[in-house]
């Protein structure tokens, strides 16, 4: 398992989260299986983790928060 593997389910882990936004975590192995779910929170969280990769720099920061901010309104149907 890698260190985004462990952060990921880290994450996934939460039980208001699942409660919230109705997953099952033990579906969710690896970030692949995460970023390509259904649900776009887990899917969200997934890029999320890939992407920003631990950096710390504000444009990579910015990219990663336009990428999930579209990724969201692109896929969450109200």
């Amino acid at each position: 398992m890698t260190n985004k593997e462990r952060m990921l389910h880290m994450v996934l882990d939460d039980q208001k989260l699942q409660e919230l936004y109705d997953y099952n975590k033990s579906e969710y192995e690896d970030l692949y299986t995460a970023m390509n779910s259904e649900n776009v929170v887990v899917a969200a969280v997934a890029r999320i983790i890939k992407n920003l990769d631990g950096s710390i720099d504000e444009s990579v920061q910015k990219k990663v928060y336009m990428t999930v901010f579209n990724y969201i309104n692109d896929n969450y149907l109200l």
